[in-house]
């Protein structure tokens, strides 16, 4: 970990936080990969001619990386700020869900996946580590379906199928309620629905997508406890084009043109959305409050976008709140940076 500025608008310290010679990546944002103390957090490493890729647990106190996969990684189940890491890996031609505790290291085998059953996305797996659902693809007009893995009981069934939409994205709620939230493209994506699914597979829709508001960016995040989720779409003028919903109304409530965002994530306290502006040349981050509506930008991230995922900012906040973490491109090849947030930064959004 190396400081390299301090923004003077914001006070915040930038670092780049990992140290590795391949392109890194702080993975997604909707879900932090981090643990739920904010001390480690998790970094994807990409192959390069002379390097296999892999995963990483970066300790932020103590400023170590911590190699756990040496070799290309799956991208890893949504599970935000956890004791856990969860992702699927090759094992002897078996496609196992496994999981690595932040603390100790140690790797452990959920469930064997069938792979009969098509291609598996990333998955994601409940707040209290019971339950894995995941979407599995098939050429059509073979349907799109949501399973669900019971890791207790090592069973699983379907959860949700569609032949006219397209599942991903899917994420289980944090609030106890057992809810997955899924991003339903149609076949030309001309229409990014939002739905949550409850565990017995009764699927309510969000007022998101015509005709509540512009083609949802399929950058979307739960709200804590109350079955809202934050989300961005396409620009509109007058109402902006980041949005919150909860699950069961009919409308969903703009944030207003202030600030642009794209890629989207809420703070573990729920307080806090932060999001990335790559409608402009230094791709900034802003951190707003749901509750005040008052939002402030807090650092630029001078990436610039070359076609893969790694050279998106992603943000997020660690769970205690005291990092910003996203990726950049600023020095030519993508790492993981931190800002560092000032003691009175978010004290003075609240209301």
């Amino acid at each position: 970990m190396q400081q390299i500025d301090v923004d003077e608008n914001s006070g915040a310290e930038i670092w780049r936080l990992d140290d590795d010679e391949r392109p890194t990546d702080n993975i997604y944002g909707e879900q932090p990969y981090g643990s739920e103390d904010g001390s480690r957090l998790t970094l994807r490493h990409y192959a390069t001619d002379e390097i296999a890729g892999g995963l990483s647990i970066l300790d932020l106190e103590e400023g170590r990386q911590i190699s756990i996969v040496d070799d290309e990684p799956r991208f890893p189940a949504f599970h935000g700020w956890g004791q856990h890491l969860y992702g699927q890996q090759v094992v002897d031609d078996r496609l196992v869900l496994r999981r690595w505790d932040y603390r100790s290291l140690e790797v452990e085998d959920l469930a064997d996946l069938p792979q009969h059953e098509g291609r598996f996305s990333y998955g994601t797996v409940s707040a209290d580590g019971k339950h894995y659902a995941v979407c599995v693809h098939n050429d059509p007009p073979a349907p799109c379906r949501v399973l669900l893995f019971d890791l207790i009981a090592g069973s699983y069934g379907e959860l949700a199928a569609s032949e006219d939409r397209y599942f991903k994205h899917e994420q289980f709620s944090r609030d106890g309620r057992d809810l997955v939230m899924l991003q339903a493209n149609s076949a030309d994506v001309s229409q990014v629905g939002l739905a949550a699914v409850d565990l017995t597979g009764d699927l309510t829709w969000f007022a998101a997508d015509a005709p509540h508001t512009p083609r949802p960016s399929g950058h979307e995040a739960w709200i804590g406890g109350e079955s809202q989720i934050f989300y961005s779409t396409r620009w509109d003028d007058e109402r902006g084009n980041l949005w919150t919903a909860t699950l069961g109304e009919d409308n969903s409530t703009s944030l207003g043109p202030a600030v642009k965002g794209s890629h989207v994530s809420v703070s573990r306290c729920d307080n806090f959305w932060l999001v990335d502006d790559g409608s402009v040349p230094d791709v900034p981050l802003h951190i707003g409050c749901f509750a005040s509506g008052e939002s402030r930008r807090l650092v630029s991230t001078s990436t610039v976008h070359d076609g893969q995922q790694w050279s998106h900012a992603h943000p997020y906040l660690t769970a205690d709140n005291r990092w910003a973490v996203f990726t950049s491109n600023r020095d030519g090849d993508s790492h993981v940076y931190g800002a560092r947030l000032p003691r009175d930064f978010l004290s003075g959004l609240l209301p």
